[in-house]
């Protein structure tokens, strides 16, 4: 496979994921917002998620002046926001109508009739109440994209390296909202295990998607170390940091298999895998959790990196209309 082919794809992976990841975290704010009684200052829990979506540094964004209605178009509808939900859609349309031919039919249908439709939602933007819709639909299209690449893709590499994206993305992105929950929304030590605190986890469950398979893998209460154990290092649970990892691993086994050559990209996921794998949730807290999520995706953006190398990706294509710049 020519190395600008399946780079397209593979962001074409990262992309629809991310663009699903940012609604979570909007889910996941939205709903911490609307808890009862004491919780985090106001507008907290807008600047975490903002931070977690990677604006921390952004000229976008003045973390001391955050309002909901704010963080919601910077993630939602912002042009010059290279990861907000619009750029992510139209930028992973772009990439699959440069690669039409290496998809199924359903795969780009569904892609291009969620661009389309995604961009007559803009004026949902300043209706408060539509915000829940917004994110039901962005996690909906999210779900009929993959039962279209599953359902209809041939496992060989062009499905492999949309995979690989969308794993990828996927260690980055739970890392970071793990992490931002700990050391944002809860800065201070006797807020752990607060009502607050439990509250707070449950809706970091609710925006993985993870509270009905938390219950049932655990059945046990809910906790801070149980939910951090079940997101970091579940084997089950397929948005898990540990699943995702050793996905990448067994992914790169089969494309190493397809074109009968290794690389150093091998071996970097080889040893993430190793190093996951050797953890306990115990052994991760007691050096720190924050340091744990930390190396992570120092660890992931080397895999990235590598894969870069190894087969030729780059940025990912930019729609002609909405030029901004785009990295890892």
């Amino acid at each position: 496979m020519l190395s600008r082919v399946a780079d397209s794809l593979f962001w074409i992976g990262r992309l629809i994921d991310r663009a699903e990841n940012i609604a979570r975290l909007a889910d996941a704010a939205r709903r911490i917002e609307a808890l009862p009684g004491e919780g985090p200052e106001p507008n907290t829990e807008w600047r975490s998620t903002l931070i977690s979506a990677g604006l921390r540094d952004s000229d976008l964004v003045d973390l001391d002046e955050v309002s909901r209605d704010f963080a919601v178009h910077t993630l939602f509808f912002e042009r010059q926001n290279p990861s907000s939900i619009y750029n992510c859609i139209t930028n992973a349309r772009e990439n699959a109508r440069a690669v039409r031919s290496d998809l199924t039919q359903d795969v780009w249908e569904t892609l291009n009739h969620g661009w389309r439709t995604y961009r007559d939602m803009e004026e949902w933007e300043h209706d408060r109440s539509a915000l829940a819709k917004l994110i039901d639909w962005m996690k909906g299209f999210s779900a009929q994209f993959r039962g279209a690449l599953n359902g209809t893709m041939l496992r060989n590499d062009g499905y492999y390296f949309m995979r690989l994206g969308q794993a990828v993305e996927r260690i980055d992105s739970m890392a970071r909202l793990i992490d931002v929950k700990y050391h944002v929304l809860l800065p201070r030590a006797d807020d752990v295990g607060s009502p607050s605190d439990r509250t707070q986890w449950q809706a970091l469950l609710y925006a993985a998607s993870a509270q009905k398979a938390y219950n049932f893998a655990t059945k046990s209460d809910l906790s801070a170390q149980g939910v951090a154990d079940f997101l970091v290092l579940s084997h089950q649970f397929p948005r898990s940091i540990r699943f995702n990892v050793n996905f990448l691993y067994q992914t790169l086994r089969q494309l190493e298999q397809h074109y009968d050559q290794r690389s150093d990209c091998h071996d970097l996921v080889a040893d993430f895998a190793w190093r996951i794998n050797g953890q306990s949730i115990e052994q991760v807290i007691a050096g720190g959790l924050h340091e744990f999520l930390t190396e992570t995706v120092e660890q992931n953006y080397a895999v990235a990196d590598a894969l870069s190398v190894s087969y030729g990706f780059g940025a990912p294509a930019v729609s002609s209309v909405d030029k901004d710049d785009h990295g890892q």
